[in-house]
C-alpha cells in the first residue's frame, strides 16, 4: 500500500510539471521598446519603437483599430517593463485602461524547453530514482 501512494504521488508531481502554466486570456499580446530599431512588427523580437509619447499613441491607434481588439502591451524599458492592457469597447472607445510598471521581463519571454525535452528528462529522472530504489531495495534484503 504505501509503494502504491508512493508511486501515486511521484505520477502526480511529474504530470504537475508537465502541464503548461500562465496561458493568456483573449488577449492579443504586443511589444514595444525604448531602444528598439524602427519598423519592428510587434513581436518580442522585432518590438515596435516607442521611445516617446507620440510614438506611443501610434502604437495604441495601430493595435486598437487594425486589430479590432483586446490586447496587452509590454514596454520594455531598461530597468523593467510596463504592462498596459488595452481595451477595445468599439471605433470611439478604444485605448489604455491600466499600465503597471515591473522589474525583469516580461512573462513568457524567457528560456523555453521543447517539450521532447522535457518528457525525455522526466524519464531520465524516473528511471534513475527506480533504479536507485532498486539497488536499496536488494541490499536490504541482502542484510
Amino acid at each position: 500500500m504505501k509503494k502504491t501512494r508512493i508511486a501515486v504521488i511521484f505520477l502526480v508531481i511529474v504530470l504537475a510539471l508537465m502541464i503548461p502554466i500562465g496561458v493568456f486570456a483573449s488577449y492579443d499580446v504586443y511589444y514595444c521598446s525604448w531602444n528598439a530599431s524602427p519598423g519592428g512588427d510587434g513581436s518580442w523580437k522585432y518590438p515596435w519603437l516607442c521611445s516617446n509619447s507620440a510614438e506611443f499613441d501610434d502604437i495604441v491607434d495601430v493595435i486598437c483599430y487594425d486589430n479590432g481588439g483586446d490586447a496587452i502591451l509590454y514596454e520594455k524599458v531598461p530597468s523593467g517593463y510596463y504592462r498596459h492592457v488595452i481595451l477595445w469597447g468599439g471605433a470611439s472607445d478604444c485605448g489604455v485602461e491600466s499600465s503597471v510598471f515591473y522589474y525583469g521581463y516580461p512573462p513568457h519571454t524567457g528560456l523555453t524547453l521543447p517539450p521532447p525535452l522535457m518528457i525525455s528528462g522526466a524519464l531520465v529522472i524516473g528511471l534513475s530514482l527506480f533504479a536507485v530504489g532498486l539497488v536499496v531495495y536488494r541490499r536490504r534484503l541482502a542484510n
